[in-house]
């Protein structure tokens, strides 16, 4: 089943659900009141659906944030109606682990703000705002209106049925997700994906990427039986893939679950931004070239190695089947480490090193092949135990701006293009007794690129070459920072310290990243390609970390970062000084304005 148990209190999201499907959606209760007035009614519903999804704020408009934008789209609500959008908040919150459970609280707390309702902090639905079910991806966040709006489009459709049609679509799992479908196609986002699980866990997974759902059905669907109905919806598949996982390959696990090895590693792959559309490994194997591109810290060197890696564990899947696969796992995991080559470019890497170039050999000068010929050999005449096929190699091209690319490139520049791929061309130069020497890259050979946007060692790519690749932005992900600081955090501070402490101040943290990178984005001098990737502002748990290291009590307050008084305490400095200033002076340097520049970027990341 999809049930992710892994979180102990998994059952007070379960709970909570089952109160929501009771009071709320069977009836038009309230999820967290015992005693209120109708609350999940079609009229409240509606009149939210005007107000909210049918009177946007754009832009800055209303303050910019979606907090800010709410309120003035709640002036003059009835009590009632801010519980009932409170209670949808409420929902939306269910799933994410993005969130903290206080900063759930305090959203929640503030729509309830002047409506005589407040949460009983020992109810069910309250203490479920510190479970979490998943990481639902950047769009969950960046685009709350659209969340909410499809919750809002769903309770007003889902009302407009009579008790009997509603039961009948809550009851059965295909009946809802064809309900849920029908919903507005710019709100078919991260939370449709949610709710289906939410209300049906053992039937959908616990995904609230369409990408990632549509990679795991492509990934592991060698496990579907061939006669797979043409109508079958991609959770189904799932299903369908889980169940003969769970009955024929991992029936000893404890717990199987696609975000979790020996499962994660075959697929997952980073989508864009928007969850639902394409993925880099879906990129990769139609191009069979992708250069992934950002600002430095934005991860990705880890990014290219998660990619390579899954890309051969997927055609070990495809290409060996299922039995052979789960069989010779120590096999594969060899062969991932041996089949990825990383070169790190620098601007005295060239021709001569990647393809070939000139060498005295006794007493002789002849030519030599470089890294890429050698490569292509060991793709093309691998050969495996057990009649296994031979899987793909990776190069991967680390910092590929530092070098001329089109230069070292030489001949296997036009052999990249897709339909090149087993066309051969001569190399010039021959080797006295030796025929000419002929380069054909194969099509199991695939290739990644890493650039970092502001590197200038040498000129941009050219357009010839640029075409030759699929493109992937990396950029700064507020979500993806506080992961990395979550993950990091027991650590390096320590479990006397607990991450649920610190985190009302990691939230502004995070927020004072985001708007210093807005701040670096409008300046002149740098713009987009300057601003900061996450791992920058990661380190900020070491040095917590060194801050704490002779502490005795817990900061009062959670007061980690700032004091009560806004003012920033060591860790916080240290991470400037040590960190982002030397890294801004560098951008800023031989600008007229470094030091006013510098202290106005100091400004707007200090201030609480």
């Amino acid at each position: 089943m999809g049930r992710f148990t892994e979180h102990a209190a998994r059952e007070r999201i379960d709970e909570t659900v089952d109160l929501w499907r009771k009071c709320c959606l069977m009836a038009d209760g309230s999820l967290t009141q015992s005693q209120p007035a109708e609350t999940w009614c079609l009229a409240n519903a509606k009149d939210l659906e005007t107000r909210f999804t049918n009177s946007p704020l754009a832009g800055s408009a209303g303050g910019g944030t979606f907090a800010s934008k709410f309120e003035i789209q709640l002036e003059g609500a009835s009590p009632e109606l801010r519980l009932f959008a409170a209670e949808l908040l409420l929902v939306h919150f269910l799933f994410t682990s993005s969130v903290t459970g206080r900063g759930k609280i305090e959203v929640i707390d503030k729509t309830l703000a002047g409506s005589g309702y407040e949460l009983d902090t020992s109810s069910v639905p309250y203490k479920t705002m510190w479970s979490r079910i998943g990481h639902p991806g950047v769009g969950f966040n960046t685009r709350r209106d659209l969340q909410l709006g499809f919750l809002i489009d769903f309770t007003v459709r889902l009302k407009t049925l009579s008790l009997e049609d509603r039961e009948a679509v809550l009851a059965d799992p295909w009946a809802l997700e064809d309900f849920v479908r029908q919903a507005p196609s710019q709100n078919r986002r991260e939370m449709m994906h949610i709710l289906l699980h939410l209300l049906h866990p053992d039937s959908f997974e616990r995904i609230a990427s369409g990408a990632h759902k549509r990679e795991i059905a492509s990934a592991f669907a060698q496990l579907l039986d061939e006669e797979v109905p043409e109508d079958w919806s991609v959770d189904r598949k799932l299903l369908a893939i889980r169940t003969k996982l769970e009955n024929d390959f991992l029936a000893t696990a404890d717990y199987v679950d696609f975000y979790h090895a020996p499962l994660q590693g075959v697929w997952q792959s980073r989508p864009n931004r928007d969850s639902e559309g394409t993925t880099d490994i879906e990129s990769l194997e139609w191009k069979k070239q992708l250069i992934l591109y950002g600002p430095p810290g934005t991860s990705k060197t880890f990014t290219a190695k998660e990619l390579a890696e899954s890309l051969i564990r997927r055609e070990a899947l495809r290409s060996w089947g299922p039995r052979k696969f789960f069989d010779n796992k120590d096999l594969l995991e060899g062969r991932v480490n041996e089949n990825v080559e990383w070169v790190q470019l620098h601007p005295g890497y060239g021709y001569a090193e990647f393809i070939r170039g000139l060498r005295i050999e006794e007493d002789e000068t002849r030519y030599q092949p470089g890294l890429l010929p050698n490569l292509i050999e060991r793709a093309t005449t691998q050969a495996l135990p057990n009649g296994l096929h031979p899987l793909p190699f990776v190069l991967v091209l680390d910092e590929i701006n530092r070098t001329d690319l089109s230069a070292m490139l030489g001949e296997a520049f036009s052999l990249l293009e897709r339909d090149k791929r087993g066309f051969s061309v001569a190399l010039p130069g021959i080797n006295r007794g030796e025929p000419p020497t002929r380069l054909a890259m194969p099509e199991n050979l695939y290739v990644i690129g890493t650039m970092n946007e502001i590197d200038q060692s040498v000129e941009t790519l050219d357009f010839a070459l640029r075409r030759r690749f699929l493109w992937s932005e990396c950029p700064f992900e507020r979500d993806t920072l506080l992961e990395i600081v979550r993950a990091r955090w027991e650590g390096d501070v320590g479990a006397r310290f607990s991450f649920e402490d610190a985190a009302a101040q990691l939230e502004i943290f995070a927020d004072r990243a985001v708007s210093l990178n807005d701040a670096i984005l409008k300046m002149e001098d740098l713009g987009r390609a300057y601003q900061i990737g996450h791992t920058y502002f990661a380190d900020i748990t070491f040095f917590v970390g060194r801050s704490l290291s002779s502490a005795r009590q817990k900061p009062q307050k959670g007061t980690y970062l700032w004091t009560e008084g806004g003012k920033p305490k060591d860790p916080l400095i240290d991470l400037w000084a040590r960190s982002l200033k030397p890294l801004l002076e560098q951008y800023l340097s031989g600008t007229d304005a470094l030091e006013s520049s510098l202290s106005a970027l100091w400004m707007t990341f200090k201030s609480q």
